[in-house]
């Protein structure tokens, strides 16, 4: 396995792990509470004082975050190593789908 694809296996295994221990941690929070989970996500301005006062919402709202940023990391990381690498073809062609990616949520259509 060449470093491209460790890097890429790592960035993606770390993501899900991430998002997966914020979830987990919206979840225990929503039981403990003794309240249903909650049905709303929490604005991004106000995720880091729903966290500090230990809101289920924020944390499976940052939990959501993470997952959905693990894969604009990724692109991004692929294509700084492939810049290292001097493939230029393949920048390109990542940067390209980095750019879809953004238009896609940008849009509203991702």
């Amino acid at each position: 396995m060449d470093a491209i694809e460790r890097m890429v296996s790592r960035v993606l295994g770390a993501g899900i792990a991430i998002a997966v221990v914020f979830m987990l941690a919206g979840v225990v929070l929503g039981i403990a509470s003794g309240e249903a989970l909650p049905d709303h996500v929490v604005a991004f301005g106000s995720l880091a004082s729903g966290l500090s006062e230990l809101d289920p919402a924020a944390y499976l709202s940052l939990g959501l975050l993470v997952l959905v940023a693990t894969p604009f990391v990724r692109v991004t990381g692929s294509i700084a190593a492939f810049a290292l690498e001097r493939e230029r073809r393949y920048v390109l062609l990542t940067a390209v789908v980095l750019v879809v990616m953004c238009a896609g949520v940008l849009l509203g259509k991702a």
